[in-house]
């Protein structure tokens, strides 16, 4: 089964005032994730500054570009893993969340891990 998982992060963050060893760390950890054939693909995104939203809103569409003043969490990266199960995927889900509570302690940062349904 495939499951995503969303890294969110809540509030305000400077990306720039992560250290150099929180990106060797999670480099490591998806490294290990790809030999070990879990890892289907992940990466991190643009900041919302470089965003564009489709929205549709009550049968009207607009584009509104980022950075978006009303947003309180924003979606910083992504991980698409193949796992036996709910609960591989979400330990897979803490180790990530062990590196940044290891390195950057301070931000806060939410993983939310949900089951692709196209598959039985």
């Amino acid at each position: 089964m495939r499951y995503l998982i969303n890294v969110i992060h809540e509030g305000e963050l400077d990306e720039s005032s992560a250290p150099a060893q929180l990106f060797e760390d999670m480099g490591a950890y998806v490294g290990k994730l790809a030999a070990d054939g879990v890892l289907v693909d992940g990466a991190g995104l643009e900041p919302t500054e470089k965003a564009t939203r489709v929205v549709l809103n009550q049968g009207d569409v607009k584009t509104v570009d980022g950075p978006f003043a009303e947003a309180k969490e924003w979606v910083g990266g992504y991980f698409l893993v193949q796992c036996r199960s709910q609960a591989e995927a979400v330990e897979i889900a803490k180790g990530s969340i062990e590196i940044h509570r290891k390195n950057v302690p301070d931000w806060n940062v939410v993983h939310e891990v949900r089951r692709i349904i196209d598959e039985e």
